[in-house]
């Protein structure tokens, strides 16, 4: 079960990287994905920036003991 497992999973790349050489890609796609990667870019931006609030309220309130 395992080598069949193993086995899929090296052959996804080289079967998604045949399609891609040898049929390529259409206009319509192309932008759909350019428009799919720029909604994936704010939503990792998003993600980024609501780490780092929470992080910084995490280390506020550690901190904020010692002030007292």
């Amino acid at each position: 079960m395992y080598k069949l497992i193993v086995f899929l999973v090296a052959a996804i790349p080289i079967a998604l990287f045949l399609k891609t050489i040898f049929f390529g890609r259409s206009k319509v796609i192309k932008g759909a994905m350019s428009d799919f990667r720029r909604h994936v870019d704010y939503l990792v931006w998003a993600i980024l920036i609501l780490i780092g609030c929470v992080s910084i309220y995490a280390i506020g309130k550690m901190i904020y003991p010692l002030w007292q």
